[in-house]
């Protein structure tokens, strides 16, 4: 064989053995992802229980301030409604009144003793706050969703665990914005032990760190109990700033009808 042929076959079989391992590689994240989704008690478990309420505090450790909100959700059509019991963080805590939000799968509304909130300001944490809130109890079970992409980002040891590194991002019709996530898999639990992610939604690109903590309720293991903070890619925190989020009191098949959910009149 002439030098220019084992030239030109040693760079068709590199290609070759790159393509297959890419290939490779893309089979074993998603099934990494979906042991992790059994795991967790699966999407048909979660689905068949319609609905759920539950307790939500979100703490800024730093600040010592909190929003404070009871959560419900109707699975069929992603809707979100929160009443708030505290509003000393995000949710426009400078306006006065008893505030509920709601996302009826085609829009966002605010009311504020009782009476509808159109201000710019408040339907745009609103609405990423009904959409945030609903994604973080589900995603687990939501990363098998159709328009996800995964991608096997190989290891990184933490705390003396060996995390089999995938990462998430989406489609460009899923989502009203499509940020990426670094999913650290347990190879021993199979579970998300931490993760990172953008917040696109506000233009964030650079990610932070969450750190998630699980309950079993109903046959499903929750993430209830998550620490975030700004980080860099290689999953270390910038800084001290940590907030936590709390979610207890969780109650599956309460019956919700859909009009809860709808937008009032005035």
């Amino acid at each position: 064989m002439s030098t220019q042929k084992v030239g030109t076959f040693l760079i068709m079989s590199s290609i070759f053995m790159m393509l297959i391992s890419n290939f490779a590689f893309g089979q074993d994240a998603k099934k990494l992802v979906e042991t992790m989704v059994e795991t967790v008690g699966g999407v048909d478990r979660l689905y068949s229980l319609k609905d759920v309420e539950y307790k939500y505090t979100y703490h800024d450790l730093a600040a010592d301030k909190k929003d404070v909100s009871i959560e419900r959700y109707v699975f069929d059509g992603e809707l979100s409604w929160a009443e708030y019991l505290i509003r000393e963080k995000s949710m426009a805590p400078q306006v006065e009144g008893d505030m509920v939000q709601a996302y009826n799968g085609d829009e966002t509304w605010v009311t504020v003793d009782g009476k509808l909130n159109d201000a710019p300001k408040i339907l745009k944490i609103a609405d990423f706050t009904r959409k945030t809130n609903y994604y973080w109890f589900t995603m687990m079970f939501k990363l098998l969703d159709p328009g996800v992409n995964y991608e096997y980002n190989g290891k990184q040891t933490v705390d003396g665990t060996e995390y089999d590194l995938v990462k998430i991002t989406f489609g460009e019709n899923v989502g009203d914005v499509q940020d990426t996530y670094v999913l650290y898999i347990n190879p021993k639990t199979h579970m998300v032990d931490q993760f990172l992610y953008t917040v696109m939604d506000f233009n964030i690109s650079e990610p932070f760190l969450m750190k998630v903590d699980y309950e079993e309720v109903a046959g499903l293991k929750l993430p209830t109990k998550r620490k975030s903070v700004a980080a860099n890619w290689d999953g270390e925190p910038k800084n001290d700033k940590w907030s936590a989020e709390i979610s207890e009191d969780i109650k599956f098949n309460n019956g919700f009808d859909k009009s809860l959910f709808e937008k009032p009149s005035s």
